[in-house]
């Protein structure tokens, strides 16, 4: 029953798309040619400008996104920054609670103060005593004994002075600053919270912010394996942003990936589209599309490509001899079409390059019947794909009667 209902409503589509497509073609034919008003359309050659261009959609991402972290933990008593904010490096992104910290360099500071005192007390005995040792007035016992209490003062300066050193650095990691220029992409804590260490925490640590520069960005996009041989990197693309739909962003194809991804069984490459963004307007995680344009040619002899039929084998005569791609159109002659063989060059899905056969005015044929015909027929096989497809999808393992 249920397979009936599909046949039927796949039926009643069908039927409905093949009247829409008789319609249309009746309603055109006000352009037709007075001898076959209703089964040939008029189209005109013409000069233009013939393009080849691979499309594909893709997302705005950051080039230089940075995770920032706090080397020490705490309490943050700071944070002057909100997403979106523009920040230039240096500046001050968090501030943690610096208590400990200050006491910690403070001590160190009065170690270090005593280590330098003891060092030039140490420094002036020694002097004096190997003056009288040189007089051989004191023992060389005595003069032993100065000698090490001058190098553990010596010693005790380079310990002070490190711990002092460790100190000040802790002090300063409690203040962030940004390294580079760019704009906070997104804030994970708020004022008050206790974040963990980025070094001396086994979880990696609590992060802060992100920030990228986004003066420039890269597209992420995936171009059809059918294509990935027609572009390359250095190739110019034109980016359009689904916000911006009025707007063109010039970029440049900066990588290609060198091994295929499958996505809904289509094989994809990962391609990267580098735009300048100096303005602002294309933010992280945007939809955009992409137009890669593979060739362009200017003032161009052109041709619809419904116009173009492969011709008989044994029409092609002298063309056999040719190196030519050949194809046949019905030429317009008074109030009749005639067939005309014609040389085509390059051909998208919507226009061919005419090389000779025909000139610029020149009228062309389109027998819609024909067309009707053909779109009728693959209409139709498309239904037979379905049917088969939903047949065998139908197809249920039979159950043992109770």
């Amino acid at each position: 029953m249920r397979n009936f209902k599909g046949i039927l409503i796949t039926g009643i589509i069908l039927v409905s798309v093949i009247a829409g497509i008789t319609v249309f073609f009746l309603n055109s034919k006000g352009s037709d040619s007075g001898m076959n008003k209703e089964k040939i359309k008029e189209v005109i050659v013409e000069r233009g400008t013939f393009q080849i261009i691979v499309m594909a959609n893709g997302v705005v991402k950051s080039i230089d996104r940075i995770e920032i972290k706090s080397k020490a933990s705490g309490e943050m008593v700071e944070l002057p920054v909100e997403e979106g904010d523009f920040i230039s490096r240096g500046d001050l992104i968090a501030r943690l609670d610096q208590k400990d910290e200050r006491a910690e360099v403070a001590q160190a500071q009065a170690d270090f103060d005593i280590a330098k005192a003891e060092l030039k007390q140490a420094q002036s005995t020694f002097e004096r005593r190997n003056k009288l040792f040189q007089d051989n007035l004191i023992s060389e016992e005595e003069q032993g004994q100065i000698v090490l209490d001058l190098a553990v003062a010596k010693g005790k300066i380079i310990r002070t002075s490190t711990t002092l050193e460790r100190a000040q650095e802790r002090l300063s990691e409690a203040v962030v600053r940004a390294p580079i220029d760019g704009i906070i992409l997104q804030k994970y804590v708020e004022k008050g919270q206790i974040i963990a260490s980025g070094v001396s925490n086994v979880s990696g640590g609590t992060p802060i912010v992100d920030i990228a520069n986004m003066s420039s960005v890269y597209i992420e996009t995936g171009i059809d394996e059918i294509d990935i041989g027609k572009v390359q990197i250095g190739q110019f693309a034109t980016v359009i942003a689904d916000a911006y739909p009025d707007l063109e962003f010039n970029g440049k194809i900066v990588r290609i990936a060198p091994e295929a991804r499958i996505e809904q069984n289509v094989t994809l490459f990962d391609l990267v589209v580098e735009v300048k963004n100096n303005d602002g307007k294309l933010k992280s995680g945007m939809n955009t599309s992409v137009e890669i344009e593979i060739v362009k040619k200017e003032n161009v002899l052109l041709a619809p490509a419904i116009t173009m039929q492969i011709p008989d084998a044994e029409d092609l005569g002298d063309y056999q001899k040719r190196d030519t791609n050949v194809r046949t159109v019905l030429l317009k002659q008074g109030d009749k079409f005639i067939p005309q063989m014609v040389e085509i060059g390059l051909y998208n899905f919507k226009q061919v390059i005419i090389l000779a056969g025909v000139e610029e005015g020149s009228i062309l044929g389109v027998p819609m019947a024909s067309r009707l015909k053909d779109e009728s027929e693959r209409l139709e096989e498309r239904i037979k794909r379905i049917r088969s497809s939903r047949s065998f999808g139908s197809k249920k393992p039979s159950s043992s009667s109770k």
